[in-house]
């Protein structure tokens, strides 16, 4: 893995918000939804939310493995890994964000709201005209 281009993942995931997250759906098939990022530890772990029944957390619970793309007119970046449904108080208040208020009624509290924690894979990127794909640890 070039460090350098860990570095430029890093540095073009905090530029983005909104992205597409893929899950297996109920037929072994790829499903695409868009999602906006609440919180990420550089491209190693993302984080958003859904609502408890959702499809993606219906999906989750049978099957982890997912992918998040996002992009620019000409960047982009997959990421590729396991997915997380955190229910916890801790994490659900650690993420909750005002805008929710109009999903989750009853707020971070709310039993409808949860996290979904990302943990990145593998890594498959081109910006500024240079590719790579490598993993991480």
């Amino acid at each position: 893995m070039s460090a350098k281009m860990l570095e430029k993942a890093n540095e073009f995931i905090k530029a983005c918000s909104a992205s597409s997250f893929s899950a297996i759906d109920e037929s072994g098939f790829p499903s695409a939804s868009a999602i906006w990022l609440m919180g990420h530890e550089g491209v190693a772990e993302i984080y958003f939310s859904t609502p408890v029944g959702s499809n993606k957390y219906k999906r989750l619970q049978k099957n982890n493995k997912a992918c998040i793309c996002t992009y620019t007119e000409f960047n982009n970046l997959t990421l590729v890994g396991e997915a997380e449904v955190l229910t916890d108080q801790e994490s659900k208040s650690k993420h909750w964000q005002e805008p929710f208020i109009h999903i989750y009624p009853k707020g971070e509290t709310d039993p409808t709201y949860c996290i979904i924690k990302f943990t990145t894979k593998r890594v498959s990127l081109n910006i500024d005209h240079e590719g790579a794909e490598f993993t991480i640890n």
